[in-house]
């Protein structure tokens, strides 16, 4: 008897071509896009990039992100308040399983922990998640009244608003970071090495390549939950960074983000057609599963605290 043939393995999916996203840029308050039609789009996409704005110098996030896992020992005066965080528990994560290790802070923590330079960058890209935060509900046409309730006042500067900051080691043989949608409802992000990829949604991961003079801005699985029932609704991009592999003379990949969430604790909220909105969870299960799904360690409460901003004018 003649064996029959084995199955010839289906070819693997061919790389997809970058993304190729909208741009915006602020305008004061307003949120301006270069093309028409720009916001529906960046809902569908799950991202698009904001042009930085003038002012905002992003060099003490790029040395927060490079030095943050040294010892402060020994360094010189100027980087001394970069440094020493990895003893610092509950603002330093060492994710065992991937590349990453990153600070997570909140407001009143950075103004406790940050030089003066380095906070009042983090300030600035925390009001750039609440101007896109307010026009997009605006853009979606959500009655001004529900804005505090159904973002658990986080569009007034309530809610918990995160300031990470990531370097990825290559010489793990990890991933880079692991697929995942953001928790909250905008990220604001910036970046200067490739390797970020978002899901296709047809199995394969498009780069979305670093843009000079511009963040990436992606929506979160708060904002997607809470716009699903509406007709033009948030996507929550699906993200990852693949392994960063050693390059000789060369710094490692970092990067830095601020986020604009929901409180911990409480409910998430979905809207209506109709204009009314209801609870559809709770804040700190949805965080528990998905610390659970994405990292699988022993961070069970990462990112659940419930904080509130730092007041005006607060010495960092």
């Amino acid at each position: 008897m003649t064996a029959a043939p084995s199955p010839v393995p289906a070819p693997p999916p061919a790389p997809a071509p970058p993304l190729d996203l909208q741009r915006a840029h602020a305008e004061g308050t307003t949120l301006v896009f270069d093309t028409p039609g720009g916001l529906p789009r960046a809902l569908a996409d799950g991202c698009f990039r904001l042009a930085v704005p003038p002012g905002l110098d992003p060099t003490p996030g790029l040395t927060l992100c490079r030095e943050f896992h040294r010892p402060a020992a020994g360094a010189p005066a100027r980087l001394r308040p970069y440094r020493g965080y990895r003893d610092r528990e509950g603002l330093y994560f060492d994710r065992e399983h991937f590349q990453t290790e990153h600070l997570l802070l909140d407001a009143p923590a950075r103004a406790r922990h940050f030089p003066p330079e380095l906070y009042a960058m983090t300030e600035h890209m925390s009001a750039l998640t609440l101007l896109v935060l307010r026009a997009v509900l605006t853009g979606l046409g959500v009655p001004e009244t529900l804005w505090t309730t159904v973002t658990g006042g986080a569009v007034e500067g309530r809610g918990t608003h995160w300031f990470a900051a990531n370097h990825y080691r290559p010489e793990r043989d990890r991933p880079g970071c692991a697929p995942h949608q953001d928790t909250g409802f905008v990220t604001v992000l910036h970046l200067q090495e490739p390797g970020l990829e978002a899901a296709t949604g047809n199995g394969t991961w498009a780069p979305v390549d670093p843009l000079p003079g511009h963040f990436v801005v992606n929506f979160g699985a708060a904002f997607e939950l809470l716009t699903e029932d509406l007709p033009r609704p948030v996507r929550a991009l699906t993200h990852r960074v693949r392994q960063c592999v050693p390059r000789p003379g060369e710094p490692d990949r970092v990067s830095f983000a601020a986020f604009a969430n929901p409180p911990a604790t409480g409910d998430l909220y979905r809207l209506r057609p109709d204009g009314t909105a209801h609870p559809a969870r709770s804040s700190e299960e949805f965080l528990r599963e998905f610390n659970a799904r994405t990292w699988s360690d022993h961070y069970a409460d990462f990112g659940i605290a419930d904080t509130a901003p730092a007041a005006p004018g607060a010495a960092p």
